[in-house]
């Protein structure tokens, strides 16, 4: 049985908070993204991997569980202890008969769903995107089952309603700048789902029809997608307003000059004055986010200037300065 160490696939200590477990899962998962690494196999496999250590990381009572057995998981395993032991079964995928994925959870349960298709067309094939040891804590199902019944400790079988449920899904800035199409997989079956510009960080997005479903299979819950919308460094989004942290050299700042800027709508040409201070702000306006399902118009765009100061100064280049302070004094 495979067992992996999810504290060290997102390079976290083991007693790492939730909010550090959660910027470390960022900040690797825009790094490993395959949209920013096209046609790369192993990029590909660590998107992977960080995905499934934080769906165990991020929640507290999962993580609790897998602490408590993650280092001793052979003895648990030759102890004949079942899942269920754990009452933990609904986080474990089942496959069904047909080859799709359903859901086992109770009601309520959260399910997280990574954008663009995040565990593949292996992890479809396996019958699980996790490991086997993941698997055999967390309650992976057996193939045939089809989730038509589950079985309770007294015996006896209960029929499961449609559920809805939940998924977190991350959008950088620069998509809800002018809107954008994401691809999910949602129980084997690929999903479009179009995300509005100017879309607000937590807002919720219903597929209806795409929870999880009933014993029968003829009937499902709805999904709502929460939005978290990713905010680089050197930005900052205030509403509708955008900031953006730009370096300016230390010459041109003196002496000024046109600069570009690579802004999330395209490169502008911005003159900067003769003197610029460390810190000035430079407004585009109506070059911002638009309101979330609204035609109004756009918030404004702000360029904060981030003077450089010259490094590695030759020897003439000192004394220069030199003779400036001097001038100066």
């Amino acid at each position: 049985m495979e067992y992996k160490d999810y504290y060290k696939t997102l390079g976290v200590e083991r007693d790492a908070s939730q909010d550090e477990i959660k910027k470390k899962y960022r900040k690797m998962a825009a790094k490993f993204h395959p949209d920013k690494n096209p046609n790369n196999k192993r990029a590909e496999a660590k998107f992977k991997e960080i995905g499934e250590a934080y769906e165990v990381l991020k929640d507290p009572e999962k993580r609790k569980l897998y602490d408590k057995v993650g280092s001793d998981w052979k003895r648990y395993e030759q102890a004949g202890a079942g899942a269920d032991d754990f009452n933990w079964s609904q986080y474990g995928g089942q496959r069904s008969g047909r080859g799709g994925r359903q859901y086992r959870s109770s009601s309520g349960q959260r399910v997280h769903i990574d954008m663009d298709d995040m565990f593949g067309e292996r992890a479809q094939d396996s019958g699980s995107p996790f490991s086997s040891f993941f698997e055999t804590i967390f309650g992976g199902g057996q193939p045939g089952n089809g989730g038509a019944q589950t079985r309770q400790r007294s015996g006896a079988f209960r029929r499961q309603p449609a559920q809805d449920a939940e998924a977190e899904v991350n959008v950088s800035l620069s998509d809800i700048f002018e809107g954008t199409v994401k691809h999910l997989r949602i129980n084997g079956e690929k999903v479009k789902v179009r995300v509005p510009a100017g879309i607000e960080d937590g807002k919720r997005l219903k597929l209806k029809g795409k929870g999880k479903p009933d014993s029968s299979g003829r009937m499902k819950g709805d999904l709502y997608l929460k939005i978290r919308v990713d905010v680089p460094d050197g930005y900052k989004r205030v509403g509708k307003d955008v900031y953006q942290t730009v370096p300016v050299d230390l010459y041109t700042a003196l002496l000024g000059g046109p600069i570009t800027v690579q802004t999330l709508s395209g490169k502008v040409k911005l003159n900067i004055p003769a003197e610029t201070q460390n810190g000035k702000t430079f407004r585009l306006p109506d070059k911002g986010l638009p309101a979330f399902n609204s035609t109004g118009n756009r918030g404004n765009y702000f360029i904060e200037t981030q003077v450089q100061l010259p490094e590695k100064l030759t020897t003439k280049e000192k004394e220069l300065i030199k003779r400036l302070s001097k001038l100066r004094s």
